[in-house]
Order: structure tokens, then sequence, then C-alpha cells
């Protein structure tokens, strides 16, 4: 469907809105979330994604370490807030665990 007059007549403000929210903070401005430091806590056993591809069918993968295959750990997780990144004891980091928060979260020890 074509856009309408009335969209398009939205889109010069809204690319500024956007502009305006991607930049940097001007200076003297403080943010609207206070800085928060990354949680960092180590987790030895599995972490598992689980998905649902079709009604009533749900799978499981257990995430490795890219690296070395290493599934089990102890892995390093650290929280920035962001995303989770996931340390192995063979020195590789991955971001790329494809991990809901929830699923890494629910395991953790309360920290």
């Amino acid at each position: 469907m074509p856009p309408t007059e009335a969209g398009e007549a939205l889109l010069p403000d809204l690319t500024t809105l956007f502009a305006v929210l991607a930049s940097a903070e001007r200076a003297g401005t403080v943010p609207l979330t206070p800085p928060v430091e990354p949680l960092r806590v180590r987790y030895s056993g599995r972490f598992r994604r689980y998905g649902r591809p079709a009604f009533g069918v749900w799978t499981a993968d257990t995430i490795g370490c890219p690296a070395c295959g290493n599934q089990v750990g102890p892995w390093t997780v650290t929280c920035d807030w962001i995303r989770i990144s996931l340390g192995c004891p063979c020195g590789e980091v991955t971001h790329e665990h494809g991990l809901a928060f929830s699923e890494i979260w629910l395991l953790l020890p309360d920290s």
C-alpha cells in the first residue's frame, strides 16, 4: 500500500526526532538512566535455547563455545544491561549465542 499524504507529512518530523535520539548527549545534559556497572557472574552448567517451530513441537539446543565446543562451562556471564556475553575458559567471548535474557537470568544464582 503506498504511503498516504498524512504519513508523508510526518516523515520530516520523525526523521528529526530519530536523529536527535540517536545523537550523542549534548554537553551539560544528564542521561535519562544512570550508568550501571556490568554484572559479572560465573556459572558452571549448560545453557539451552528453546524454540517452538510448530504448535505442540518444542526444540532445545545446548549452547557451546564457538571456538572449542565447550558446553558445560564454567562460563563467565557478563551483562551490561544491553546484551549478555558468555566467556569460555578457553578465552573466547561470544555475543552470538542467541539466548534471551530470561533463558540466562533464570539459571544464574542470586547476585
